[in-house]
């Protein structure tokens, strides 16, 4: 049932006994962060349990699989154990997977997070989780919210700063700088065309939520650059694209894997009527990233 690991990578069995959280950890935010300080082992869902249960239509995720492994063991996590969440894991009730986390993972305390529940609502033994304990002899913890501006860290607040383009209070939010990973491809030119040449970035692999469409601030390893996320309708391009310019950049991206920090929005995706009043907008964002 459980995929496990440790930093090294994949292992057969936990070798001794440990303190265990349960959850989805989307993004590994500093409140996930905060929690994982007081445990050994983390179990991780594969899929957002919402989704599986039919409650959202679509599947995003605040980091891809690879990164989120990375993450976890960031933080602190001497094991990961990746659970599939199918529809026959979300029947279990919450002492039925407890019992799981005891006999497979070697759990002997479970810390829950200030708002979590796991378990079937249709066969719900949440609040018989103490009993349990008490029988098994593992111990049951609560942890406490991590603030931010007086409101609790959670990944659907962090998804409504990116669905609003703000990666600046999104970055706050996570300890780090929202990103995307993705191979750089040849594209239509036309940047090289107006002395903005670009590094058009796959969006095709990534399972990640993109941030609102606009024009950003953005970095990638020590470079500074300006993005364009989203349609080009100067051009008649209606497919999202993640077109990036580095600023005093020479070489050649193609092909290779890229990872582009956003830092700050600039604007919007606008239609210009002329290239000329398009290159000039050009040059004002490229001003705008030199001066943040």
């Amino acid at each position: 049932m459980f995929s496990l690991y440790d930093i090294h990578g994949p292992i057969a069995s936990i070798p001794e006994p440990t303190a265990v959280t349960v959850g989805v950890f989307d993004g590994v935010h500093r409140g996930h962060r905060e929690l994982l300080k007081d445990v050994s082992l983390v179990v991780t869902l594969t899929s957002h349990p919402s989704f599986v249960l039919g409650r959202r239509d679509s599947e995003y995720w605040l980091d891809d699989p690879d990164e989120h492994l990375r993450l976890l063991f960031e933080a602190g996590a001497k094991y990961v154990a990746v659970l599939p969440f199918t529809r026959e894991v979300a029947s279990l009730s919450a002492c039925q997977m407890a019992r799981l986390l005891y006999d497979q993972l070697q759990m002997r305390s479970l810390l829950l997070g200030y708002d979590s529940r796991f378990g079937s609502k249709s066969n719900d033994d949440f609040d018989r989780l103490p009993d349990l304990s008490r029988q098994l002899r593992f111990t049951l913890k609560r942890g406490e919210p991590f603030l931010v501006n007086g409101q609790p860290i959670s990944s659907s607040r962090i998804r409504e700063s990116l669905t609003s383009g703000a990666v600046k209070e999104t970055a706050s939010l996570l300890g780090r700088p929202y990103a995307i990973t993705g191979t750089v491809l040849h594209g239509r030119g036309v940047g090289h065309t107006l002395g903005f040449p670009t590094a058009n970035i796959d969006l095709s692999q990534t399972r990640k939520m993109l941030p609102k469409e606009g024009v950003y601030a953005v970095r990638i390893g020590e470079h500074i650059g300006m993005a364009n996320l989203g349609k080009a309708p100067t051009f008649g391009v209606e497919n999202p694209l993640l077109e990036v310019h580095l600023l005093d950049f020479e070489g050649n991206l193609y092909g290779q894997t890229v990872t582009v920090e956003f830092t700050h929005r600039l604007r919007d995706i606008v239609h210009f009527d002329s290239i000329e009043a398009l290159e000039a907008q050009l040059k004002k964002d490229l001003n705008a990233c030199r001066q943040l």
